[in-house]
């Protein structure tokens, strides 16, 4: 039996943005540490913004400094200097501080990211004018300000992200990725993916039009379909290390996945051919979900059971699967 392994391992400081890629990196109660930690919106609503409304977010560099924040083995306490790096096309770098309480001397503002509307941190006028300059729209730089399973004042709800209850336990939190604190995918399925546009005279597309945090290979192609919990850590470990995982949700996929990431180019694929071979009325997951009919499925959407640090190279262990379609929690 083919071992299968994390591959790659992705975060996403500002949402839509590009990812910085990790040889090691620490899983928080939302997600990768600092995984969509900031979200672009619009300064007249507050309403979040991303390639779907701006493909050229896309464009945007992102380095979080020093680089060892990500991995955990410096802590933002000890960096007084600690700030996100931001370059793009035609623009000059932008700066902005890091501070280890989110929220700190900053005003917040009220911010909507689909269904949740909360209070998060402005990052101040310099990074405001930035943005609205790159996307030629008056918008703001907001951090989450949520502190995960974290006792505090009454306000702290308000900057608190519940994920969508109807698949994932209440008190499960997300900064502002779209929907779930963590997304796998898997190479095998990619391939698939690509000799199915392959057969239609298609180019084949790379892993970055899907945006996931965890890659895996030696699995078979939409192998985690199936998978309902699973333990990523060192190989010829016990379950003390590494990280366990549930699957919660397959992640439906939306016009993100047509931008070319280099370049922001707009196409049709991968969605027509996911929707011949991926939707929900292909795969007969509507019986479950009637609302699953319409929706193309690619990678999947992942809880995390408890913090720890995930290493390219880890082992992924299937714990347990699952027969049938997917359900909620209100149908399992």
């Amino acid at each position: 039996m083919t071992s299968v392994t994390l591959s790659h391992l992705y975060v996403y400081p500002v949402k839509g943005c590009k990812p910085v890629e990790l040889a090691s990196g620490v899983i928080t109660p939302t997600g990768l540490l600092f995984d969509r930690n900031w979200v672009v919106v619009r300064e007249a609503n507050g309403k979040f913004l991303t390639q779907r409304q701006k493909p050229m977010l896309a464009l945007v560099n992102v380095a979080v400094v020093p680089a060892t924040l990500l991995d955990g083995t410096t802590d933002l306490a000890a960096c007084p200097d600690a700030k996100l790096v931001l370059q793009a096309p035609g623009m000059p770098e932008l700066q902005v501080p890091l501070t280890t309480d989110a929220a700190a001397n900053k005003k917040m503002t009220s911010v909507t990211v689909w269904e949740w509307s909360g209070q998060a941190a402005d990052e101040g006028q310099a990074a405001s004018d930035w943005f609205s300059k790159y996307l030629g729209l008056p918008c703001r730089l907001v951090r989450y300000a949520g502190k995960a399973g974290a006792e505090g004042l009454p306000s702290a709800d308000a900057m608190r992200r519940q994920v969508d209850a109807e698949w994932a336990p209440i008190g499960t939190e997300t900064a502002f990725a779209d929907g779930f604190p963590c997304l796998l995918a898997n190479e095998a399925s990619l391939a698939e993916l690509n000799r199915n546009l392959s057969a239609k005279g298609e180019a084949a597309l790379p892993m970055n039009r899907f945006r996931p945090n965890l890659v895996v290979a030696g699995a078979a192609p939409f192998e985690e379909d199936a998978w309902s919990s699973l333990h990523v850590g060192p190989p010829s470990s016990g379950a003390d290390n590494g990280v366990d995982f549930e699957n919660v949700k397959p992640c439906d996929r939306c016009k993100v996945t047509t931008i070319n990431q280099e370049t922001a180019e707009e196409g049709m694929e991968p969605l027509v051919t996911l929707q011949e071979t991926r939707s929900g009325r292909v795969l007969a997951w509507d019986q479950v979900v009637p609302k699953f009919r319409g929706a193309v499925f690619f990678a999947c959407n992942l809880i995390a059971k408890q913090r720890g640090v995930l290493r390219v190279g880890d082992s992924v262990i299937v714990k347990a699967t699952r027969q049938g379609p997917p359900r909620p929690l209100s149908a399992a």
